[in-house]
């Protein structure tokens, strides 16, 4: 009866409605209260009343309160029965109950006003109304449904508490719906009537998050990030009402529901809901008003010393504004003052003039550093108001600017220097202006910094500036893959260049594309020469012994700090290079160490460079949620047209690889096009392993010549400048092997391996050398192969890898159960699925389990009972995919987004237990193909 009903979170009040339904039939009558704010969802729940009461034979009558009709006598009954009878049954089976009956009925009361209330004796027309209720009831069940009653009349309102009271052994139900509100007439009517015996009373609560979560996945189709959710529910405070019309506003606006349009989102106000805010607001007095608009102002500063230097207010007189405010239910009790709701403080807030709210925010921010704030909070305010050349806000901004890197926002510190630069400036400030406000560009990856740096070098006198602009500038154009130019720029007077900056173009000339000498000067600096010579002796192919006395002897060293940001530290060079000689728990502590300093001297390039090393070590040791993490929290600026140090690569290739793992390929193709990194990539070092994550996801996604054209990529241009790390076969041979035997068989397979297994020999490393024999063995087969995957095992036992740990007793058991080995393939595969689970690595869980069905366990653990079906839409979306279409041309054909499809095949994979598409044909149902056909037919 209730299958077809949309309500989220109201299965209470759906089996209370429900319940009672049932009673009426049986003669056993009930009033039943709901109330609930506006917006919170009771008219909806009445409508799916009404459709449910009219499937069991109901007579339903209904009426909605108005404000403009409370003061209408029996406006509420005359809805009810004269409107229903006069209208939907001209001649109804009732001989009392047409419409000129009760009309006669309710103007034989007395001489009535219309717009007052009757002063004669009522009881007569409730007896005859009464009667009317009980002779339609004993013909059929009747509902009565009132929605809005706190705008009811006094007399009709009268009348549903004397019928309320009367109505236990009838067939009557009675369901009225009411926003709460202050004491009145009607009000104590309501509780009257809820609290008969035969009454019932319910309170509509808010959405809860995962409540708002399903509401916006149905509205949008498909899942947002946390920080969307987040923002949608702070700004409706799961109020469905508030929650659809904020969708609606994002969808209408053409807003993409992701992390670039928090911002937006966040400023959205709804036109009904503004509407409705809006009015109750206009009814305000003055003094009223003007503290509701200071309290949006300062927004959560609404403290009230802050509010009386705002408003100008005297305190008595704020102290009865504020009252005045609660007792129209726009505050909160308590202090700091706050709205009821923020879409409150929305509406006032974009009600006001731009001239009233810059004036209110350049006097928030006096009032607030006169308080004692901070820079920042002081700065939030002045940015919203116009330049008027004081030099006051050009120094608060400054500071808060300085306040914002340190806490590691260089968005926030990009618009006070903004504004800053806005206002009138001596050439001396505006200077210092665009060199602070093109480092903080650098720092969120917005290429303006390039063209902002230039024009500061070029203008500023002094040589210690320029040059120390110039290192900046020198970054930027790195990050911007101009590495020539980067080269050339830091070589110009380079006998005086800082040490680090002198270190950080040697690095780069190592490992951006080789360039003649002719063009650039050769970097010799005297500081981070250990940390140099452990990476070149690792690049140079030289044993592990050499390369890990060499990075701890750097490490041991506690070589200086530097003093420009430049995104490396010999510090952190030295840790790769432990990281790569398998020292984990090394790398990671050292990166730790480093990380802190970092943050502490707010490097915020250093600290993002360091962040993604350590999400490369958080992922060989398996930890793909930590890992996930970091490797987020350094792209969190990143766009297409973003910059992209020497973070972003490797912070890309470890996301693409977690999101692989955790069977999650769709979305890391997502991502890559997002952030501008599927296409042509720069031919240097530090985008080698994006190379290699980005072949594997590509063979993933079963495009098999663009993921070996890719492996191929990265192998040419490691041989050709010598960039050859170990670590790498750990992300691509397993995946280049089976591409390479799909495409050009198996002895270019066993080629591409004996290679690399020569090259891992000679280094010595045990995680890559594990890799290349279990795949090795895989490639192989038979007794020969067997013995290598067990070599391999072996050498990963005591490491803690605990990926390629997983994957090897995986390929072991699979291999054992080829060799005949049942018993001893299940216990390998049971090992291996277990691990994978705890990693959380689903791909290698899916494959687990898969192998052990093969392996013929009876039941595999983890395994749910009862697959839980596909929607129709997801076995749509599901079956194209299976054909071979893509997700662009399924949205076409589907008339969906791109982002619905790319939903629906996420929880596809999930409920069928695979990881890729290529699987999709064999894990359908041809029936179901079949059925959808004839649906579209």
């Amino acid at each position: 009866m209730w299958r077809d009903c949309e309500l989220l979170e109201r299965e209470r009040e759906i089996d209370l409605l429900d319940d009672s339904l049932r009673r009426a039939c049986e003669g056993k009558g009930r009033l039943v209260l709901v109330e609930g704010e506006q917006g919170s969802g009771k008219t909806s729940l009445l409508h799916a009343l009404r459709t449910a009461a009219e499937e069991r034979k109901f007579r339903v009558l209904r009426a909605c309160g108005s404000e403009f009709e409370s003061d209408f006598s029996w406006a509420v009954l005359r809805q009810l029965f004269c409107d229903a009878a006069g209208g939907e049954r001209p001649e109804g089976p009732y001989q009392n109950s047409g419409a000129a009956s009760i009309e006669k009925i309710l103007s034989g009361c007395g001489e009535e006003d219309v717009t007052g209330p009757v002063t004669t004796n009522l009881h007569p027309a409730f007896r005859s109304m009464f009667g009317i209720c009980r002779e339609i009831a004993a013909a059929e069940p009747l509902l009565l449904i009132i929605d809005e009653a706190q705008w009811g009349d006094v007399e009709s309102m009268r009348f549903l508490t004397y019928l309320a009271n009367r109505i236990e052994d009838y067939g009557i139900l009675i369901v009225l719906t009411a926003t709460c509100a202050k004491r009145g007439p009607i009000s104590d009517l309501l509780m009257t009537a809820s609290a008969w015996a035969s009454a019932s009373y319910h309170r509509l609560l808010p959405l809860t998050r995962e409540g708002a979560r399903r509401q916006i996945v149905e509205r949008v189709g498909h899942e947002v990030p946390e920080s969307v959710l987040r923002t949608c529910f702070d700004l409706t405070e799961g109020n469905p009402l508030h929650l659809t019309e904020l969708l609606d506003e994002i969808i209408g606006q053409g807003l993409e529901p992701d992390e670039a349009a928090v911002a937006e989102i966040s400023l959205i106000t709804p036109v009904r809901v503004s509407w409705n805010v809006g009015s109750r607001l206009r009814k305000l007095p003055a003094n009223a008003a003007a503290l509701a608009e200071a309290i949006a102002v300062l927004d959560d500063q609404a403290e009230p010393r802050h509010c009386v230097g705002v408003t100008g207010l005297g305190e008595a007189e704020l102290l009865d504004a504020a009252g005045c405010l609660r007792d129209a239910d726009v505050l909160r009790p308590g202090t700091p003052y706050r709205f009821q709701r923020p879409v409150v403080r929305q509406v006032t807030y974009t009600q006001m003039s731009p001239r009233d709210r810059g004036s209110a925010h350049r006097r928030s921010a006096r009032t607030l550093q006169a308080a004692g704030a901070s820079a920042r909070e002081v700065a939030e305010h002045l940015v919203r108001t116009d330049p008027v050349g004081d030099t006051w806000s050009v120094s608060v901004l400054h500071s808060a600017s300085s306040g914002a890197m340190k806490e590691g926002d260089p968005n926030a510190a990009i618009r006070y220097l903004r504004h800053a630069l806005a206002e009138p400036l001596s050439e001396e400030r505006e200077l210092a202006t665009l060199a602070r406000l093109g480092a903080a560009e650098l720092r969120a990856h917005d290429p303006s910094a390039i063209e902002r740096l230039r024009e500061v070098k070029t203008r500023v006198g002094e040589p210690e500036r320029r040059r120390s602009v110039g290192t900046e500038l020198g970054v930027a154009l790195a990050a911007s893959a101009r590495y020539e130019e980067a080269l050339t720029l830091l070589g110009q007077d380079r006998e005086q260049i800082p040490e680090d900056t002198r270190a950080f173009a040697a690095v780069l000339s190592r490992l951006a594309p080789s360039v003649s000498e002719c063009t650039h000067p050769s970097f010799v600096p005297s500081a981070g020469t250990r940390s140099r010579a452990a990476v070149e002796a690792l690049l140079r192919c030289a044993p592990l012994r050499r390369v890990r006395r060499l990075a701890s002897a750097a490490l041991s060293a506690g070589e200086r700090e530097t003093v420009h940001d430049t995104g490396l530290t010999p510090a952190s060079i030295a840790a790769w290079a432990l990281f790569e000689c398998d020292e984990l728990a090394g790398a990671e502590s050292a990166l730790d160490d480093q990380l802190r300093r970092a943050t502490r001297a707010g490097q915020l390039l250093t600290v993002d460079t360091l962040r993604s090393l350590r999400a490369r070590v958080l992922y060989s040791s398996g930890r793909l949620a930590e890992a996930e993490a970091a490797a987020r929290s350094v792209l969190r600026h990143q766009r297409a047209t973003s910059l992209r140090p020497l973070s972003v690569p490797l912070a890309a290739a470890v996301l693409v690889h977690c999101l692989v793992d955790t069977c999650r390929p769709d979305e890391a193709e997502a991502f890559l096009g997002k952030t501008g990194l599927s296409g042509e990539l720069p031919e240097a070092a530090m985008f080698l392993p994006l190379r290699a994550a980005r072949g594997r996801l590509r063979i993933r996604l079963d495009r098999f010549d663009d993921g070996l054209a890719d492996i191929r990529s990265y192998r040419e241009l490691a041989v050709r400048h010598g960039w050859w790390h170990p670590s790498a076969v750990c992300d691509y041979l397993s995946d280049g092997v089976r591409a390479v035997v799909r495409s050009d068989g198996s002895e270019q397979a066993i080629d591409l391996v004996t290679d690399e297994l020569a090259r891992a020999r000679a280094f010595g490393a045990a995680r890559p050398l594990a890799v290349t024999l279990r795949t090795y063995g895989e490639l192989q087969g038979g007794a020969g192969g067997l013995a290598l995957i067990e070599q391999a095992q072996s050498m990963l036992a005591g490491l803690p890898d605990t990926l390629e740990h997983a994957r090897t007793l995986i390929a072991l058991g699979a291999a054992r159960r080829r060799a005949g080995q049942r018993s001893e393939a299940r216990r390998r595969l049971t090992a291996g699925m277990d691990l994978a689970g705890s990693i959380g690595a689903v791909d290698l869980e899916n494959e687990a389990r898969q192998e052990l069905r093969l392996a013929g366990s009876r039941s595999v653990r983890g395994e749910a009972s009862a697959p839980v079906p596909l929607t129709p839409a997801e076995e749509r979306v599901a079956w194209q995919a299976a054909k071979g279409l893509s997700n662009r041309e399924i949205a076409q054909a589907l008339f969906v987004t791109v982002k619905t499809v790319e939903w629906h095949l996420s929880q596809t994979y999930a409920k069928l237990g695979i990881g890729r598409r290529s699987e999709l044909p064999d894990a359908l149902d041809p029936a179901s193909d079949a059925e959808n056909t004839a649906r579209s037919a």
